[in-house]
């Protein structure tokens, strides 16, 4: 029998609460990311796997992007991004359903960004995913957790089940996966935390 998925059960006000200025403080760094991301893209189709309820969503240029697929296992943040988000009227086409489970036509998008998705998957066959759906000249960019640092503890059994369920990927090897789909690295960094924590931010491309 498999093990219930915690992400279905962690409601967005805690989720929001750790990740906030309160907690761990990434909110604003997964923003300021995606917006680089973004903005160096500039998608007229966009995949956002693990969209949550939607932080960085306001980065997002309506002009300039007709289509925005967002993927997450938790209905009621998918209930919170439509509702913050409701300006992106038909653009925002949002899914509950696991991201290997989710079927796409190919090369159906020009940016796919995947952020803090891999801990929690098994990244060989979702890098295939992610080769799939990438249109010939699209990127995707990641942002993945380092090793080390300390955080507030988590007050939720929840969080502290994923926190045991997260498993660290190395960039080298995430690197390697996307190499042999055909994807190279162009460009990666490592960003800064708060609590001695850090961000490793890369974007692949054909």
């Amino acid at each position: 029998m498999s093990t219930p998925n915690p992400w279905t059960i962690v409601p967005a006000s805690d989720y929001e609460q750790h990740m906030g200025p309160a907690g761990v403080d990434q909110l604003a760094p997964l923003s300021a990311l995606f917006q680089e991301a973004y903005l160096g893209a500039q998608p007229d189709r966009l995949l956002l796997p693990g969209i949550g309820p939607g932080n960085g969503l306001e980065h997002v240029d309506p002009s300039a992007t007709r289509r925005v697929v967002g993927l997450d296992v938790n209905l009621q943040y998918l209930g919170i991004c439509r509702q913050r988000f409701f300006g992106l009227g038909p653009r925002l086409e949002l899914f509950c359903v696991p991201v290997a489970q989710w079927r796409s036509p190919p090369h159906a998008f020009d940016l796919i960004h995947v952020a803090l998705l891999f801990e929690y998957l098994h990244p060989e066959p979702l890098v295939a995913h992610l080769a799939s759906w990438l249109a010939e000249k699209g990127s995707v960019s990641v942002v993945l957790q380092r090793p080390g640092g300390e955080g507030p503890a988590p007050v939720l059994r929840a969080l502290e089940i994923i926190q045991k369920a997260m498993k660290l990927v190395p960039p080298e090897e995430l690197t390697a996966l996307f190499a042999a789909q055909g994807l190279a690295l162009r460009r990666s960094r490592t960003v800064p935390l708060k609590f001695g924590k850090s961000f490793w931010f890369g974007v692949f491309g054909r």
